[in-house]
C-alpha cells in the first residue's frame, strides 16, 4: 500500500546567529514541503563558537547539512555550512555538540501547524475537490483496463493475438499511469487521497482476481508520474524510487542516459537554459531516450532574490530554449537551490508548469570519491525518494551500483511529466 511521507524539512537556511540573554541562539529558514518558515533554536555555546567563528560571513546564502557526522579521531560530531552565491560554493566544517545533533533530529520530525510564524508559500489547495475528481476518473480508467482483460480472455480462444489498440503494448503502456491489476496506480492528486484510492482499489481487488495482463504490463521497468497542480511534489509513495539529475545538460548527459538506458531505467533531468546552446545534442539525446526533461532556471540564480518580472522572462526562455529541441511543452520545474516563495510559485503556475522538489540528497557535489555517494545511498531508506544528484564525473561512476541497488530492494523507478 502506497503511503504518505511525514511533513519534511528539505532544506534548512542559517539566517543570524545571535547572543541574547536567552542564551546563544540561531535563526534558522526551514523549506518543507508544506512551505517555508522561520524558527529560533536555542543551542549550546560550544555549537554557538564553532558556528562564529567560520565568520565573518559576507552575504551569500547559508545551508546548514541535515546530516552531521560521528568523527571517531576526534571523538565528536561535525557538521557542515555551505555558503553559496552566483559565483561559487564554499563548504565550511564545523564541531557540534550531540545535543545540536538531537535538535536537528528533533526539527526534522517536528509536525509543523498550519500557521507557522512566517508562512511564505502556501503548496496545498483548501479545496478537496480536484481530488476526488480525478480519482473517479482513474477509478473508471482501471474499470475499463480489466472490462478489457475480460474480453481479451473471452477472444483469444477465437481470434489470433492481436495487439493492434484493443491492449495497451509497452510503448504506450509508458505514457500511461494506469497500469494493469497488479501494480499500484500512480495518480496526480495528494497523497493522502493517493493512498487511500490504492487503498480502496486493493480492497476491492482481493475477491475476485483479474485475468493475467501481458507480460509487457507486468514487466515495465518503469512508470511515469504526472506531477501534481496544487502541490510541490517531494516524495513518492513506498516501494518507488526516483532519479533525478540537475545542472545540465553537460558533457556527462549522454554517459548518463547511457547507463540508465543499459539498467532498463529512466530519470528526470532538470536543464539551465544558458547551457543549453552548447549542449544542445546532450539535450535532444536524453529526450530520444525517453528521459523527462525539465527546467532548472536560465541561470541557476537565487530566484526569489529577482523581481517578478526578471522570473518571467528567466522561465520564458529557457522553456523556449528547451523546447526548440524536444518539439513538446516544458511542464517540470525545479528552483535552483530549493528557493521558491509565492511570487515565483505564481510565475511558475503562469508558465504552465509544476514544482518538483526533493527528499534525499546525497549532496555529490560535494563529495570527493563515488563511495561518498554510495555510502549515504545504502545509509538512507530509498523507498519513497526522490533522489538529486548532479552531473557529475563522480556520479556518473557510481551511477551503476546505485540503479543495481536499488532494483534488487526491487523498487520501481518512476520519472516526472
Amino acid at each position: 500500500m502506497a503511503s504518505k511521507e511525514p511533513d519534511t524539512i528539505l532544506m534548512i537556511e542559517l539566517l543570524s546567529l545571535e547572543h541574547e540573554q536567552a542564551g546563544y541562539q540561531i535563526e534558522v529558514g526551514l523549506t518543507r514541503n508544506v512551505g517555508y518558515a522561520r524558527s529560533k533554536l536555542t543551542i549550546d555555546e560550544f555549537t554557538y563558537e564553532q558556528l562564529k567563528a567560520l565568520g565573518p560571513f559576507s552575504g551569500g546564502r547559508m545551508r546548514l547539512s541535515l546530516y552531521p557526522k560521528w568523527d571517531p579521531f576526534r571523538n565528536s560530531y561535525y557538521s557542515t555550512l555551505i555558503i553559496m552565491n552566483r559565483a561559487y560554493s564554499e563548504t565550511l566544517y564545523f564541531a557540534c555538540s550531540e545535543n545540536y545533533v538531537n535538535q536537528l533530529l528533533q526539527l526534522k520530525q517536528q509536525d509543523y501547524p498550519q500557521a507557522e510564524e512566517e508562512r511564505v508559500v502556501q503548496t496545498m489547495l483548501p479545496s478537496t475537490e480536484p481530488g476526488h475528481r480525478i480519482s473517479r476518473k482513474k477509478t473508471k480508467r482501471i474499470g475499463l483496463v480489466a472490462l478489457l482483460c475480460l474480453m481479451f480472455a473471452c477472444l483469444i480462444f477465437v481470434l489470433p493475438l492481436r495487439m493492434d489498440g484493443q491492449l495497451v503494448d509497452s510503448a504506450e503502456a509508458l505514457e500511461e499511469p494506469v497500469l494493469g491489476a497488479d501494480s499500484e496506480p500512480l495518480l496526480s492528486v495528494p497523497f493522502v487521497t493517493l493512498a487511500q484510492t490504492i487503498s480502496v482499489h486493493n480492497q476491492q481487488a482481493e475477491p475476485t482476481p483479474e485475468p493475467s495482463a501481458p507480460p509487457q504490463e507486468q514487466t515495465l521497468p518503469y512508470e511515469k508520474y504526472e506531477l501534481p497542480e496544487n502541490e510541490f511534489l517531494y516524495s513518492l509513495p513506498k516501494g518507488y524510487v526516483a532519479l533525478s539529475f540537475d545542472d545540465g545538460p553537460s558533457k556527462y548527459t549522454k554517459e548518463i542516459v547511457d547507463i540508465l538506458v543499459e539498467h532498463k531505467v529512466a530519470a528526470t533531468f532538470l536543464f539551465i537554459g544558458n547551457k543549453v546552446a552548447h549542449n544542445a545534442e546532450a539535450v535532444r539525446y536524453a529526450n530520444e531516450h525517453k528521459m523527462s526533461v525539465g527546467s532548472h532556471s536560465w541561470d541557476h540564480s537565487k530566484m526569489t532574490a529577482n523581481s517578478v518580472e526578471e522570473n518571467r522572462n528567466n522561465l520564458a526562455k529557457t522553456n523556449q530554449a528547451l523546447e526548440q529541441i524536444t518539439q513538446s511543452p516544458i511542464t517540470i520545474f525545479r528552483p535552483p537551490y530549493g528557493a521558491i516563495n509565492d511570487k515565483l510559485t505564481a510565475k511558475v503556475t503562469e508558465q504552465q508548469m509544476k514544482v518538483l522538489l526533493w527528499n534525499r540528497d546525497p549532496e555529490d557535489w560535494n563529495v570527493k570519491n563515488p563511495e561518498d555517494i554510495l555510502q549515504y545511498v545504502h545509509h538512507a531508506d530509498p523507498s519513497g525518494g526522490v533522489y538529486l544528484f548532479h552531473e557529475k564525473k563522480i556520479t556518473v561512476e557510481a551511477l551503476p551500483a546505485i540503479i543495481k541497488y536499488f532494483q534488487e530492494k526491487n523498487l520501481k523507478f518512476v520519472v516526472f511529466k
